[in-house]
């Protein structure tokens, strides 16, 4: 899920080459209900984050135009029927990501 438009979407998929689905969220209603947070200009100065921008410019990656909301912060969820949440991560920073292997524990059922 995204912070976009349709027509964003459209264009990721065109880029990517991405066939499955692609929900995205302009109102970000899905983000609020998460409790996944927004963050402030001054993040983006955090030692981490100005050495996870370094690696991964490093390792060849490069910042293209921003679309959808730039502060929105994501996470990662494992969700199951009946409204059950069995993993939730809320991205602290825009370099914060959850880690795989509680991840994929939780999908497969198991604790992380």
């Amino acid at each position: 899920m995204g912070v976009g438009t349709p027509e964003q979407a459209r264009g990721f998929r065109i880029l990517t080459g991405w066939k499955d689905a692609i929900v995205v969220d302009e109102a970000r209603k899905a983000y609020a209900a998460a409790d996944l947070r927004r963050m402030g200009f001054l993040a983006l100065f955090r030692p981490r984050m100005i050495r996870e921008a370094m690696r991964a410019r490093k390792e060849g990656f490069r910042q293209t135009k921003v679309q959808g909301d730039p502060w929105q912060l994501g996470g990662t969820m494992v969700l199951a029927p009946g409204d059950r949440v069995l993993y939730a991560h809320r991205n602290a920073g825009p370099e914060d990501e959850a880690p795989l292997d509680a991840v994929l524990a939780a999908a497969r059922g198991g604790a992380p």
